[in-house]
């Protein structure tokens, strides 16, 4: 914070606002010396208006494109650097948001700026959403001096519990650029507001437990926080507060991926069930948590309960929304006559209606869905060969197809299938049998924007061989997986794949544009080698031909499950299993739980899940908090790293089944004791689990924390997570930038890059709650 600048205030004037006329003054600017309110003062809005400590939070920054700018504290102030105005004044600009304004209160701002060449700013207080509508509004020119400005206005319109304090710099009211221009002291007071006392978060334990709890007879492993270098002493209690057991740390040292010295606690031979259990070291407690059989036996269903959520197309109605606050209309009608895009090269519409929303957007996408069936897919087929379907047999699900004598599972799946097949390029059109890659609106809708409420134009765009493969894949996989409970949908996927398939083989690099991402994320993957080996693969255990035999041994380099962290390894290498850019595995997985008839394919493929899975335990055995994946090079961690560990574990799972070893079950119990809070910031990701679980995720509907009309999550989903990339404004505001990457994470709706939900990431959450719960009632 600077020292303050005095003000001064001009005589009031009549200001039209939000579409009434309400008395308001013009801003004006001062260098002189007088008083000026504090903003540390309890009457201040601003929950942040002297950026002290380097934090900007929670003021963000907002971009149309990415590139035209960026944000930072420079000597206690906030800075907006610009270096692309833009078309329109509200293309660069900065925002507090989450500030109620109510009606007839009188309000009085304050702010000091300057920037490095004359510009002009528009700071406004109005909507943080469609329409937009301002309640107090101006233009000011900025000089190289500071100057503190002053304005005062009552509020005319109904109270607004999501308002926002914003300062517009693009086009026409923007300097040559790049220029560069900062706030400080910024106050927006209320006099009949009082700011609540700060408590903040509850502090971080040093003990970090699994705070859902532990499985009898598998391993409990929590991690101790200390600088000590010797093992320190341990003691167990129950709920009574008797001592259950006792022992020694031990020292694991400094761990890079949290940037803590850390100790490992194991206490795997406890097994009485019971909850309220603690670990204590010294004067550190852990939280309570439990050991239970049925551990994960609600988690199962819960995670699974999420795609119901994600449904496009149908009413969301109870019982199956599970509460009525999580209830709405059906979503995107509109997407049963969906024109093509004007370049997509293609002059038809398609209904493409159904599906499943891809994330916290609107849009739905075939390569992000096909990855999503694949996994549901494939832990069906898992339980089925493990000879476990009881769990996942018909009404087990809250969803409306429960009682149609179908694995609630496999019905869930088929809402995405169909989706999946309308895609597919008609016969007699350009590209028939190819897929579109994706169908979402033309710009990007606001937070706290339900499905129904969405007035964006929609388009479908052009078919791209990645997705065409992944139709071919996951409609093979469905014709074996259905046939004993739909002969005729059976038939129609298979159909639907063959066609595929070689729609791809005559078309073999036609690749979406990563430049297509206004509305809707690009998807773009430029080598397909994988999705050719995945879909033979699919392909071949379904039909059994030659044909496909042949094009899974011509693609065998694809084969093998990449594991590798080595420094000459890309980024994307260093931290792929599974994704859907990455797909081999999926190929690989699938082969290795074929039927024994199918021969040799099956005997390489289980020897590769095995050999992979032999290097992520090792990986496993040398990260801090125990868990299978580790940081690439630079210490860093991707974008949607939870979806990575829990991929990861799916293939340590599936080693288990296969080799009968259970040395393989730590680190996939160790991947659920991370994601449910043994971890650097004692956060369950898991909304709904734990003592301090997942509560705001970048989602539109599930936008409680910008739209108090909007529903908190249900139970059930998993972040992304952790993302040293911090490529969203209200990550870095947060002062998240240098942190180790365990460490890069923010529970806020706003930081789109580590707190994103998708389709594709509670797939494998609900793929290794399944089989944990499954384990429970092993011997």
């Amino acid at each position: 914070m600077r020292p303050l600048i005095a003000y001064a205030l001009i005589a009031a004037l009549p200001l039209s606002v939000a579409g009434c006329l309400i008395p308001a003054t013009r801003m004006s600017g001062s260098s002189s010396e007088a008083a000026a309110s504090d903003p540390r003062s309890p009457h201040n809005l601003v929950a942040n208006g002297v950026f002290d400590g380097g934090i900007s939070l929670p003021w963000t920054t907002s971009f149309t494109d990415p590139g035209q700018g960026d944000a930072q504290v420079i000597d206690g102030a906030f800075c907006l650097k610009v270096t692309n105005a833009g078309k329109n004044r509200w293309d660069t600009q900065f925002r507090h948001r989450e500030m109620v304004i109510q009606r007839g209160h009188h309000y009085h701002l304050r702010f000091r700026a300057w920037a490095d060449k004359p510009t002009h700013v528009r700071p406004k207080v109005g909507m943080a959403g469609p329409p937009y509508a301002e309640y107090w509004a101006d233009t000011v020119e900025l000089t190289t001096a500071p100057k503190v400005f002053a304005a005062e206005f009552t509020m005319g319109s109904p109270d607004d519990p999501t308002a926002e304090f914003a300062f517009h710099t693009g086009a026409e009211l923007a300097a040559a650029v790049p220029f560069q221009l900062c706030i400080d002291d910024v106050v927006l007071e209320d006099p009949s507001f009082v700011r609540k006392s700060s408590v903040g978060s509850a502090p971080i334990p040093d003990l970090l437990v699994n705070q859902l709890g532990y499985l009898p007879g598998l391993s409990k492993r929590a991690t101790l926080k200390s600088p000590a270098t010797a093992p320190l002493a341990w003691t167990l209690i129950d709920a009574s507060g008797a001592t259950v057991a006792q022992g020694v740390s031990r020292v694991i040292g400094d761990d890079p991926a949290s940037g803590d010295h850390v100790h490992a606690i194991d206490f795997s031979h406890v097994q009485r069930e019971g909850d309220g259990y603690r670990l204590r070291v010294g004067d550190a407690e852990s939280h309570a948590f439990a050991i239970r059989k049925n551990l994960y036996s609600h988690l199962r269903n819960d995670a699974l309960a999420f795609f119901y959520h994600q449904r496009s197309g149908i009413e969301i109605k109870m019982p199956f929304a599970g509460e009525p606050r999580w209830t709405r209309p059906a979503g995107h009608l509109s997407d049963r006559a969906v024109a093509c895009a004007a370049d997509a090269g293609c002059d038809y519409t398609l209904d493409v209606s159904g599906g499943w929303y891809d994330a916290g957007d609107h849009g739905k996408y075939v390569v992000n869905g096909g990855i999503s069936v694949w996994t549901l897919l494939d832990s069906y087929e898992r339980s089925a060969a493990q000879h476990r379907t009881a769990a996942i047999a018909d009404r087990k699900l809250n969803i409306p197809e429960a009682g149609n004598g179908v694995p609630d599972l496999l019905d869930e799946a088929r809402w995405e299938l169909e989706f999946l097949l309308k895609m597919q390029v008609p016969a007699g059109k350009p590209l028939a049998g190819m897929v579109h890659h994706k169908i979402h609106d033309r710009a990007w809708t606001e937070l706290g924007v339900a499905p129904h409420e969405d007035k964006q134009p929609r388009s479908l765009m052009a078919p791209s061989t990645a997705a065409t493969l992944n139709l071919a894949a996951v409609a093979a996989q469905a014709a074996r997986l259905y046939k004993p409970f739909d002969a005729a949908f059976s038939q129609r996927c298979l159909a639907a794949a063959r066609r595929a398939y070689d729609a791809a083989l005559a078309h073999p690099k036609v690749f979406a544009s990563p430049a297509n991402k206004s509305g809707g994320g690009p998807y773009d993957d430029q080598d397909v080698r994988d999705e050719f080996y995945w879909a033979a693969a699919e392909l071949l255990i379904t039909t059994g031909e030659p044909r496909y035999r042949e094009q899974v041994a011509h693609e065998q380099a694809s084969a093998a499950i990449p594991v590798s962290m080595s420094d000459s390894a890309s980024p994307d290498e260093q931290h792929t299993v599974l994704t859907w850019q990455n797909v081999a595995a999926a190929g690989t997985i699938s082969l290795a739980l074929a039927p024994a008839s199918l021969g040799e394919e099956r005997k390489r493929a289980r020897a590769e899940v095995v050999k992979a899975a032999d290097a992520l335990l090792a990986m496993y055995a040398r990260e801090g908090y125990g868990l299978p994946f580790s940081p690439g090079t630079g210490n860093s961690y991707p974008w949607g790293s939870n979806s990575f560990v829990l991929n990861n574990a799916l293939v340590l799972a599936l080693a288990h089944d296969f080799s009968g070893d259970a040395k393989y079950l730590p680190a996939v119990v160790g991947t659920m004791d991370y994601l449910l809070g043994e971890n650097p910031m004692d956060q369950s990701y898991i909304t709904g689990y734990g003592a301090r679980p997942l509560r705001n995720p970048h989602h539109r509907f599930f936008a409680h924390q910008v739209r108090v009309d909007r529903p908190e999550p249900p139970p059930g989903i998993v972040s992304g997570g952790p993302n040293s990339g911090l490529q969203d404004p209200m990550a870095r505001a947060a002062g998240l930038a240098g942190r180790a990457p365990q460490k890069c994470f923010l529970d806020h709706i706003e930081s789109w890059s580590t707190n994103e939900i998708t389709i594709n990431w509670n797939a494998p959450l609900a793929w290794i709650a399944a089989f944990l719960d499954d384990q429970a009632t092993e011997p």
